[in-house]
């Protein structure tokens, strides 16, 4: 008895030594999220991610959800891009919250492909977010990201946030001369990118 209690302690303790080197984790949440930046003092505090997560709900598994936790949500600014991005077989796949200007609007996407006209293939998807936690959910249907499927692996996990500017911003561009004009006025910036020690957050492994 004392040696399969003995056999048992070993096995445990290989498992959760072993476990956190292969870097990937079956899923995230916002106690141990896949993606975590570091403290910004010079990005805008509506465009400052803290950290973003993926998951899934055994009740719903044709979906999968991203959450977006930002240091504040506040709607009344520049036009702002709130998305976490991945790659599932090597292709860009991305959402997020978009607010407009003015009275807001609000509207969440997700999709995969990156560059101009049929590249890109972007829905409407359901969201919400929390003024007072900075969270953003997005819900996304996982047929409009290429169907991954149980044990498939999301790579290169990251969080942009940024500003955009009328016309110009929605063809894709950013205005480099105004986020210069923003920098030198205020000393903040209209762009802040997740994780920033590090190219990429930890993988996530589709569990439905």
């Amino acid at each position: 008895m004392k040696k399969k209690i003995i056999g048992i302690f070993i096995c445990t303790l290989l498992i959760t030594t072993i476990l956190p080197i292969t870097g990937t984790i079956l899923a995230g949440d916002e106690e141990d999220p896949e993606i975590v930046d570091e403290p910004d003092d010079d990005v805008f505090d509506y465009l400052d991610i803290i950290s973003a997560w993926f998951y899934e709900k055994e009740g719903e598994p044709d979906y999968l959800f991203t959450a977006l936790k930002m240091k504040e949500i506040n709607p009344y600014h520049l036009k702002q891009h709130l998305t976490v991005h991945w790659e599932y077989n090597g292709i860009p796949c991305a959402s997020g919250l978009h607010i407009g200007y003015g009275n807001p609007w609000f509207s969440y996407s997700a999709g995969y492909g990156h560059g101009w006209w049929f590249q890109e293939h972007y829905q409407e998807i359901t969201g919400e977010y929390n003024e007072e936690t900075g969270i953003i959910i997005c819900k996304i249907p996982k047929s409009i990201i290429n169907n991954p499927q149980k044990g498939d692996v999301l790579e290169n996990t990251y969080a942009l946030a940024f500003g955009r500017f009328g016309f110009i911003g929605r063809m894709g561009f950013d205005r480099a001369i105004l986020r210069s004009i923003f920098f030198l006025i205020s000393g903040k910036d209209l762009v802040d990118f997740a994780p920033e020690s590090t190219d990429y957050g930890r993988d996530y492994v589709i569990q439905y």
